[in-house]
């Protein structure tokens, strides 16, 4: 871990290095032992054990965007899996917003559980981390990767970049279009609960009313995709007419 440089945006605090071994890791200490709190970010120029969902590796070279956001909301520990619905709306929203601008025409799709795809290709993840302590939610880290200016090549599921879309931005510049749109979309989340944030996934969501596979990692379940629900869990409709919701999963 190098020197960080601190910061200021908006309400957030920033704490800049050059290279960590994870974001989230790291943010994970430092809110554990009092040292930085909600609304605190940690974020690098790369990371050398980064870290994706299921503890998968998470290729982080220079040049894309890493970084882990302390939040600590009054919650219930139900609710925590809800805060990954709410980052990548708005995590989709100001990839949008970039594209826009810069006069880019493609679809970006919020994937279950907690991916964003660029012509159903991922071009980010998130990672939610807590400590609970006595049922309640002492603090969340919110890690997300988003690939800026290279992708890996092979992965479980078709990777790329916002470059590869002819759009330039930088790290710094794409935290902040983030930060915007989480920031008022947290804060509905906050004062008017899930149904929201629902609604606003269900509007770019990849295979929403097509058949699809889930892995569960020992079996599939094969079906139509309606919708998720209040818990953001998956509902399928099987070829028996049978309701099946799932909590955890790939899609493919």
């Amino acid at each position: 871990m190098k020197n960080s440089t601190n910061y200021q945006f908006k309400n957030y605090i920033i704490h800049q290095f050059d290279e960590v071994e994870s974001t989230n890791s790291l943010a994970f200490s430092l809110a554990e032992n009092n040292k930085i709190f909600a609304n605190e970010i940690i974020v690098a120029n790369s990371q050398n054990k980064g870290r994706g969902r299921l503890d998968r590796k998470w290729q982080s070279p220079k040049g894309n965007l890493y970084f882990s956001l302390v939040l600590q909301p009054k919650i219930v520990v139900e609710k925590i899996s809800q805060i990954s619905f709410v980052a990548v709306c708005a995590l989709q929203m100001a990839v949008e917003k970039v594209f826009k601008q810069q006069k880019t025409v493609a679809k970006i799709q919020n994937k279950w559980p907690n991916d964003l795809l660029i012509e159903q290709k991922k071009v980010a993840g998130i990672l939610l981390e807590s400590k609970i302590s006595n049922q309640n939610c002492e603090f969340i880290i919110l890690g997300i990767g988003l690939n800026i200016n290279s992708n890996p090549s092979q992965t479980l599921f078709p990777s790329t970049n916002i470059k590869n879309f002819s759009c330039e931005i930088s790290a710094s510049k794409m935290l902040e279009f983030f930060l915007e749109e989480f920031e008022n979309i947290y804060e509905n989340w906050i004062n008017f609960g899930f149904e929201n944030i629902r609604n606003l996934w269900h509007k770019n969501a990849y295979n929403l009313n097509s058949q699809i596979r889930v892995n569960l990692g020992e079996s599939w379940v094969e079906g139509l995709f309606q919708e998720i629900d209040e818990d953001g869990n998956i509902v399928i409709k099987n070829h028996n007419n049978e309701i099946k919701k799932i909590s955890f999963g790939d899609i493919s």
